[in-house]
Formats: structure tokens, C-alpha cells, sequence
């Protein structure tokens, strides 16, 4: 299989950590190979709104989305690798498709469960990533 562009679904866990580094196997192999690592932001949907307290619990989302994509990009840094790092908001299985598809990605790293840490093989994201997608899938325990 020959691959251009690798989308990480990245949320900081010890098994996205080891994502990442299975990722980077993948990039050293080809320096064309573009990575974008994505961090999904799932927002809580409710009608009830105090004052600005959505406003800053969306800034504070993001910005810890942030946060957890810089380090990374430190642990990325030394590749040549064209690469993108993106906070997007939305529940994870879903967001990490769609971005697959508008980046004409065509494999997604992802590790097998996340902060949840359930211990069981998939993670409900994963499980529903690898179910649902149309590119191939490696996922990472």
C-alpha cells in the first residue's frame, strides 16, 4: 500500500502516544508523506446557557486542544514530513472521518482506546472509526 497522506488521531493518551510514534515509523519511511494529526473537541450539547460560561468552556476546550497538539508537534519536529495540526469540534468517530475525507487522507493511525482508558480492545472511537471508514485504518495498542 502506498500512502501520501496519514491522518493521527491524537488526544494525548498513553496509547495515541503510541499512535504517534507508529506514525512516525510510517513518515521516516517516506519524507513525501504529509501527516495531519487531528484533536476533536467534543463540546457538551445543552439549551441551558448561563452568561458567557459556553463561550468559555468552548475557549478552554480549545485551547487545551492546543496544548496537547504542540507537544505533538515537538515529538514530530525532527521530520521532514510536510505536516498540519488541527483542533477541530465535534464528536471524535465522526470528526476523524470527515477530516479524513476533506484531506484526501488515505490511512488513519489511531490508537485503540483514549483518556477513557475502558480496558477492552477497541475504544467506542476507534471501534466506530474502523467500522465506518472508507480508507484503511491501523490501530495501535
Amino acid at each position: 500500500m502506498f500512502c501520501e497522506k496519514v491522518v493521527l488521531a491524537y488526544d494525548g493518551s498513553d496509547v495515541a502516544e503510541q499512535a504517534l510514534e507508529k506514525t512516525v515509523a510510517i513518515a521516516e519511511a517516506n519524507a513525501s508523506i504529509q501527516i495531519s494529526v487531528l484533536y476533536a473537541v467534543e463540546l457538551p450539547q445543552t439549551p441551558y446557557v448561563i452568561g458567557d460560561v459556553f463561550e468559555d468552556m468552548q475557549k478552554s476546550m480549545h485551547e487545551h486542544g492546543d496544548k496537547v497538539l504542540a507537544e505533538a508537534n515537538e515529538k514530530l519536529e525532527g521530520l521532514p514530513n510536510q505536516m498540519d495540526f488541527t483542533v477541530v469540534e465535534g464528536k471524535a468517530p465522526r470528526a476523524i472521518l470527515e477530516h479524513a475525507t476533506d484531506q484526501d487522507c488515505d490511512l488513519i493511525v489511531i490508537g485503540s482506546r483514549g483518556l477513557t482508558g475502558v480496558k477492552e480492545l477497541l475504544g467506542s472511537t476507534s471501534h466506530y472509526v474502523v467500522h465506518h471508514s472508507d480508507v484503511p485504518v491501523l490501530v495501535v495498542r
